[in-house]
């Protein structure tokens, strides 16, 4: 459990309701140049998950009922959490760090969820596409979670680059407001050493999301000092924990020192596509209306023809997943 006073981990709740179609009028913004300076990626940047010893939380732990699981016979899906774990060498981190750290002059400032950061990577990065299509990388991944999972297909969420720093003058301090997800398996890499920066921890809410709304006041006015809201554990640069998203509601606190660059990767299990959480009026306060459209469309049809959306996008099917544990 965190230790962090009150007074620096107050984070407001994500808004609702017709906030949301006020923000969705607009359109995206795209000015990030595509022939970017950065090293190619390498097979060898994938690390050796761990076979065991990886912390892990279970649906049951946060007061889900079975029924309530994704999954389908003979593929159960209850991981809640898991990490941390490295899923790249330190010289793949150290690659991706700078990659990052060079992209942050083309990140937005946004109130919505996470006050300062760059989204769809995938297709401004050929560094982190590759990544992301890695075989080795797809299968670390999906061992870890216990199902086979790809690149998710509404891209301009599914690689995004998180900013926290102390506010400049005047300025709200950035962070990630607490929310839930539209994506069900989050993988948040640190790149910011955890001495680097104060603040700046990744909070969640052990607790079903019913009672968080219920008990929104009372959980975002207290913060840290919430029996059931706890840290999780990031110390070094790479540190990576899965998160299922959709249901664990989480946010980051203010950073007072330093700064802080996290990497969030959702992925897409095709053997549960139709149980992917995603809703179309959580992404278009981001993307705006027609963007979200036409993502949409690529959801869909990679729901509908999980086979035929991989063969024609370039991605490896993993064709099954054994949890490390």
């Amino acid at each position: 459990m965190i230790t962090t006073t009150p007074d620096t981990t107050r984070v407001a709740a994500i808004t609702t309701g017709l906030d949301r179609l006020r923000r969705s009028l607009h359109t995206a913004e795209d000015g990030v140049p595509r022939h970017l300076d950065e090293p190619p990626w390498e097979p060898g940047f994938v690390a050796d998950l761990p076979r065991a010893g990886v912390g892990s939380l279970r649906m049951a732990e946060f007061d889900y009922t079975s029924a309530e699981l994704h999954g389908r016979a003979g593929l159960t899906d209850d991981l809640a959490m898991a990490g941390p774990v490295e899923l790249l060498t330190a010289r793949g981190a150290q690659a991706l760090r700078t990659i990052c750290r060079d992209l942050k002059p083309w990140a937005v400032h946004n109130d919505y969820v996470v006050s300062h950061r760059l989204r769809n990577v995938e297709a401004v990065s050929p560094f982190v596409r590759a990544m992301v299509r890695d075989p080795a990388f797809l299968r670390n991944a999906s061992r870890l979670v216990g199902v086979p999972l790809i690149p998710h297909p509404l891209r301009n969420a599914g690689v995004q680059i998180n900013y926290y720093a102390p506010p400049a003058d005047g300025a709200a301090p950035a962070v990630a407001k607490w929310h839930l997800d539209g994506m069900n398996y989050v993988f948040t890499m640190t790149l910011s050493d955890h001495a680097e920066h104060t603040g700046g921890d990744y909070v969640y809410y052990r607790g079903h999301p019913r009672d968080f709304d219920i008990n929104r006041e009372k959980i975002t006015a207290m913060g840290a000092s919430h029996p059931e809201v706890h840290a999780a554990p990031f110390q070094h640069v790479g540190d990576t924990m899965f998160t299922r998203g959709s249901r664990v509601y989480h946010a980051v606190t203010p950073v007072s020192r330093g700064d802080r660059i996290t990497l969030a990767v959702s992925l897409f299990c095709p053997l549960l596509g139709t149980q992917d959480e995603n809703r179309f009026w959580h992404s278009a306060p981001d993307d705006g209306l027609l963007r979200t459209l036409g993502n949409w469309r690529r959801l869909r049809r990679a729901v509908r023809r999980p086979a035929t959306y991989c063969r024609r996008e370039g991605i490896p099917v993993i064709p099954s997943a054994g949890r490390s544990e």
